[in-house]
């Protein structure tokens, strides 16, 4: 069993490394990467990507759901402060005023 655990943990650091390489050298991510800083504004991107896996027909979405932070619209609270609203307009990306 230890034997299958290594390979399943070197399958899964070739994975995070694929998925850093496919967005690090995403043209469009560095497109807009490049226009945030172009409005004078440095960059720090920090991704994060949660991965479960379990034996074939073990994998629960809603387990799934829970640790990687998703939640239904109806459980999302979101506010936007006024300085988020000043930089994404800095950007030209519209904002809707709260209600």
């Amino acid at each position: 069993m230890q034997q299958g655990n290594e390979k399943l943990l070197r399958l899964v650091q070739n994975l995070e490394k694929s998925i850093e390489q496919a967005i690090s050298s995403s043209p469009q991510v560095e497109e807009c990467l490049t226009r945030v800083r172009d409005q004078g504004y440095e960059v720090s991107l920090v991704l994060q990507a949660t991965l479960a896996f379990a034996p074939v027909g073990e994998l629960d979405q809603k387990q799934v759901e829970e640790v990687a932070g998703v939640f239904n619209e109806s459980d999302a609270q979101f506010r936007m402060s006024t300085l988020d609203r000043k930089f994404l307009r800095s950007l030209k990306i519209a904002v809707d005023e709260e209600k």
